[in-house]
């Protein structure tokens, strides 16, 4: 119905006004969403931290330094191979005993142009060196057919999907990612007895199970990139739009 005078029609300042007000909060918000993604840009850019954590193994007879490292999720515009070159070289430096990866190796990124492969991400991971070996499972973005075959070219890593290795004095059990089967179950009872450890890609396999650890068993696992988004007195993004993480990060208490 038009409107007309005397009915309580806006007059035109009062337009113009509103108008001001809707193009200065879409402004806000665009300019928001700028800062944010190059804040997030930054944070994905910056040189890896190094959390070392201190954990006694039940029936352990010698201390052993594991590295572990996951989705490195190669590809544009955050992770090429110079970066990657990089965070190995990081890696060794540390020089650890044993170097455990723990999936997600390609991207899986919408701006990921001129697509990156397979190929060109798992050969900068074969210069990684530890004494008693350098292992690795696949995560829920490395295909399950072609990623055995390709990191089968190299020397390292070696592929654990579903099977486990002496690695010194630990058991090392590889898990497959629970996209491409899951049975945590199998894969607990197939460890060996003693100190092991139970190499992994989504950590909440674990509550998926009503199979506990023994003791002397510790997983590590990967998937949860710290919670990804944290935003400011909320935290991370996906608990508003899914289930909370179970585990962002760290030492965690899963089963």
């Amino acid at each position: 119905m038009p409107c007309q005078s005397g009915m309580g029609c806006p007059s035109g300042p009062s337009m113009r006004r509103a108008l001001r007000i809707l193009l200065a909060v879409v402004g806000l918000l665009l300019l928001a969403a700028v800062l944010l993604f190059a804040w997030g840009y930054h944070n994905a850019r910056a040189r890896p931290v190094i959390v070392e954590q201190r954990i006694e193994l039940a029936g352990a007879k010698q201390p052993v330094r594991v590295a572990l490292i996951s989705d490195t999720h190669y590809g544009w515009p955050d992770m090429r191979t110079g970066r990657l070159n990089a965070i190995v070289s990081q890696v060794n430096a540390q020089k650890p005993d044993l170097i455990l990866l723990a999936g997600d190796y390609m991207g899986g990124k919408w701006l990921d142009w001129p697509r990156s492969w397979l190929e060109e991400a798992l050969p900068p991971l074969a210069a990684l060196k530890a004494p008693l070996g350098v292992y690795a499972v696949p995560g829920n973005h490395d295909e399950p057919l072609w990623t055995p075959r390709v990191m089968a070219r190299q020397i390292a890593p070696v592929l654990l999907a579903r099977r486990g290795v002496q690695a010194g004095p630990l058991w090392i059990q590889g898990f497959d990612s629970s996209a491409h089967i899951n049975e945590p179950t199998a894969m607990i009872r197939a460890t060996k007895p003693g100190p092991a450890l139970l190499l992994m890609h989504e950590p909440e396999q674990l509550l998926w199970t009503d199979e506990k650890p023994r003791p002397g068993q510790l997983a590590l696992a990967g998937h949860t990139h710290g919670g990804q988004v944290l935003l400011p007195f909320i935290g991370p993004a996906r608990n508003l739009i899914g289930d909370p993480l179970h585990c962002r990060r760290g030492l965690c208490k899963m089963n």
